[in-house]
């Protein structure tokens, strides 16, 4: 049905249907003496047939063939007007002109609709291969962070721990000298400086050991709509010092996770994108089902309205201690890439629409 369409268009009259018309009239108004320009005229009618395989394949050279042969009969044989000139060629030699008609117009249209197969085929190839292509740049991108994450990570796990050791002789002598001092001796508050501060590398070298020695990995179907409410709603308070609100649109989408790391995920990248974003502005959180190469992922989109990361810096976000806080540890997104990575998913950093970072978590579906 869609073919016979195609064939009443504007472009089939112009390229069949007023050609053959032509045609047809020219050989009924050439005087019959005039042989020459009769043998031209025929074999005119090959061109509206090959136009015909090139457009519509061999549907559509088929039609211009029959077409032509019709047309052609009444003037060949004198059949039905007779007071019109007529082809003064022989029987025979114009019986084969009809029957070339219709074998160029079926040669002509298989060998377009072959063509047309194989152009088709190769094009799926091309589609194949650029898709694989797409899924070993991103793999090898995933397997050079991993293996940058697991060398530091052991670096890390080593040097914290021979560290920790000490520290904590440090914290049990500090004890006892603060045992040994009046609460209200001027030198008691140095001790509980002293206190103070070996408590907070102690919780510094716990974060470097989380980092360096991930927790069990248990797997769980997570409703993402609903963790990212919960995890929303945890930091809104936060989020609330700074006038900073948030925009959700959340699609329903269930995917196998280990939901404390998630939620860990998402908390360290949240937080970020609260930092990054001016006072008044708002973080726009998203999640829906997006392809990506051959597979399905949840994706989970965080937009700020800060400055931005610049292009030459995205590839350094997620390496372990690069941070620009002057209070940052650089551990946080680290520690989300290596979550998202247990996941068999990743992380991509980009430019959101409105301006400001753009944060999209993939999670295998």
């Amino acid at each position: 049905m869609r073919k016979g369409k195609e064939l009443l268009s504007l472009k089939a009259w112009g390229l069949l249907w007023l050609p053959i018309l032509a045609i047809t009239m020219a050989h009924f108004t050439t005087d019959a003496e005039m042989v020459w320009v009769h043998d031209i005229l025929r074999r005119l009618y090959y061109i509206p047939i090959v136009l015909g395989a090139f457009g519509w394949g061999l549907h559509g050279a088929l039609a211009a063939s029959i077409a032509s042969s019709l047309v052609y009969l009444p003037h060949a044989f004198q059949m039905f007007f007779h007071h019109f000139h007529h082809d003064p060629g022989g029987s025979t030699e114009k019986i084969l002109e009809i029957l070339l008609f219709n074998i160029i117009a079926l040669i002509a249209g298989v060998l377009v609709e072959r063509e047309r197969r194989e152009r088709r085929r190769q094009e799926e190839i091309a589609r194949k291969l650029s898709e694989t292509l797409d899924e070993m740049k991103l793999l090898e991108e995933q397997l050079i962070r991993a293996g940058r994450l697991q060398a530091l990570g052991e670096l890390t796990a080593g040097l914290a721990h021979e560290i920790k050791n000490p520290l904590a002789s440090i914290k049990g002598a500090a004890e006892i000298v603060a045992d040994g001092i009046p609460a209200d001796s001027p030198r008691r508050r140095m001790v509980d400086i002293q206190r103070a501060e070996i408590d907070r590398l102690t919780a510094l070298l716990e974060r470097f050991l989380a980092f360096a020695r991930p927790k069990d990995f248990v797997v769980s179907q997570v409703d993402i709509a609903t963790l990212m409410s919960d995890t929303v709603a945890f930091i809104a308070p936060q989020a609330a010092k700074k006038k900073v609100r948030f925009d959700t649109r959340f699609e329903p989408l269930t995917v196998p996770a280990d939901r404390e790391k998630l939620t860990q995920l998402l908390l360290n990248i949240l937080l970020n994108a609260v930092d990054a974003s001016p006072e008044g502005a708002a973080v726009t959180v998203t999640t829906e089902r997006r392809r990506k190469g051959k597979a399905d992922y949840a994706c989970i989109t965080i937009a700020d309205r800060g400055a931005g990361i610049a292009a030459e810096l995205r590839d350094k976000v997620f390496n372990p201690f690069y941070t620009t806080k002057p209070d940052g540890t650089g551990l946080g997104l680290s520690i989300a890439a290596r979550i998202a990575d247990q996941h068999k998913g990743f992380i991509e950093v980009g430019s959101a629409p409105e301006g400001g970072a753009l944060f999209t978590v993939y999670l295998p579906v």
